[in-house]
């Protein structure tokens, strides 16, 4: 008989949902509460002690990797699924990786016909499509229903970079930074608007917390280094720029990652920085 133990799963979570009231979290805590007790029997991977936040209405998932089983991993991103249906905004990343390949992801968020979830989706969705004065008027929305949506902010301000309202770009991603530090998202945003503004410094700074709050299997994660090698380069810190673009070279990219029509320029960098050595 075969006794050998299955190998235990690579589990990444990352994030934060905002529930938005004391009646909501209240209701979504006992759900949680309930449901561990009734079905999922305490077989999942944190508690509610470890992951709800009372003084602001939140769950908050620090990034961090586990090893666990496929029965945690099903029950973990079952559970919250299901409370993130309560939520007003926010994510939850989870991610099972093995062997520097993602062999499963979700990203957990609100989905449902509330007015600020809903005007977000539409907005999110007129961002892709390109239509930023629209995606503008319902982010605006959103962040009046809901002053601390974070994603909103960092969706805004990505649509004022576009637009090359530089300054209101700025605010935007220190908005969202400051009601939800975990994300990368606005840390990146930011530092490019930085870099525009020859902060050199100060952008490296912004893609080192991109860099620390981002999975090495994420485009995002690679883009940053890539534009810290590039702040590093134009700080004259040559030294430093060339491990980051190197290591940024030897990444493979597949599909559609948008970090494969940037090699040119990292291999640019990178034979310049070489030679100022």
């Amino acid at each position: 008989m075969n006794t050998q133990q299955p190998q235990p799963l690579k589990l990444v979570f990352r994030g934060r949902l905002d529930f938005g009231s004391q009646r909501t979290y209240d209701l979504v805590l006992k759900h949680w509460q309930t449901r561990i007790e009734n079905y999922f029997k305490a077989e999942v991977l944190f508690t509610a002690e470890e992951v709800f936040i009372p003084e602001d209405f939140s769950l908050n998932v620090p990034q961090q990797t586990l090893m666990s089983t496929a029965k945690y991993w099903r029950n973990t991103t079952s559970l919250l699924q299901e409370v993130a249906q309560y939520a007003l905004a926010g994510n939850v990343g989870a991610w099972w990786v093995q062997n520097g390949q993602v062999l499963g992801e979700y990203q957990i968020e609100p989905n449902t016909d509330k007015a600020v979830v809903a005007e977000f989706i539409r907005g999110r969705e007129l961002v892709l499509q390109g239509g930023m004065e629209q995606a503008t008027e319902a982010l605006n929305n959103v962040i009046e229903k809901f002053a601390r949506h974070a994603a909103a902010y960092e969706r805004r301000g990505y649509v004022n970079y576009k637009l090359k309202n530089f300054n209101d770009a700025l605010h935007d991603f220190s908005k969202s930074i400051s009601f939800n530090a975990l994300a990368p998202e606005p840390y990146y945003g930011r530092g490019k608007v930085l870099m525009l503004k020859n902060e050199w410094d100060n952008a490296v700074l912004d893609f080192d917390l991109t860099i620390k709050g981002s999975l090495a299997v994420q485009p995002i994660h690679w883009l940053a280094r890539l534009r810290k090698g590039d702040c590093l380069f134009h700080t004259k810190r040559y030294a430093e720029a060339i491990p980051e673009l190197k290591n940024y070279l030897q990444r493979k990219f597949h599909g559609n990652d948008p970090n494969l029509r940037f090699r040119a320029k990292a291999e640019f960098l990178l034979a310049e920085c070489q030679k100022m050595m």
